[in-house]
């Protein structure tokens, strides 16, 4: 697909999500990029979380015990276990740093409805202050980049993130390399 962007000429959409990533990059300090792991997909509980600046280093990674068990079909998805998080902080123990980290701050995350939700959810759960995360997708902005179209959905096409490992801390990584291939496209 970049190969096809490199031969045909953007798109107003295409050019929108060059111009936004370039924006972001040139104000590193003013953003924070998040993924989480849960133990699914609704009601679920964060099992892992990662937090990078847009230099890639890591803030906070961490696996984390959740209070139910992790799904079989769940673990094949990012392959955390049971035993892997036994011995990990609970949400409420990593909680403090998260909202240190993420309150009022513009924070991108590929996907950030579910994230927010999940991060909500476990809040929630634990009877904890909700954190007031300041969300920027990255994946409609990059959706609009690969300017795929659905006539399913009569729109664009979301875009998996490229790359990602399914671990909170390389798909960070991944997202960053997003916002770093589209802001480093010719115009």
């Amino acid at each position: 697909m970049l190969e096809y962007l490199k031969k045909n000429p953007q798109k107003p959409e295409q050019l929108k999500a060059i111009q936004w990533a370039r924006d972001i990059l040139s104000t590193p300090h003013g953003y924070l990029i998040l993924d989480t792991e849960t133990t699914g997909l609704k009601k679920a509980e964060i099992v892992q979380v990662a937090v990078i600046d847009l230099l890639g280093n890591a803030l906070l990674n961490t696996l984390i015990k959740p209070t139910m068990p992790i799904p079989r079909k769940t673990t094949a998805v990012h392959g955390i276990d049971d035993l892997m998080v036994a011995n990990s902080p609970c949400f409420t123990q990593i909680y403090p740093q998260l909202k240190e980290l993420l309150e009022d701050k513009l924070t991108l995350i590929y996907n950030s409805q579910f994230d927010c939700q999940i991060i909500k959810y476990c809040c929630e759960l634990h009877q904890l202050e909700p954190i007031e995360i300041k969300p920027e997708c990255v994946m409609m902005p990059y959706s609009n980049y690969i300017g795929e179209w659905s006539s399913y959905y009569g729109n664009i096409r979301w875009q998996k993130l490229p790359a990602g490992d399914h671990s909170a801390l390389g798909d960070c990584l991944a997202t960053l390399k997003v916002i770093q291939t589209m802001a480093e496209t010719k115009i």
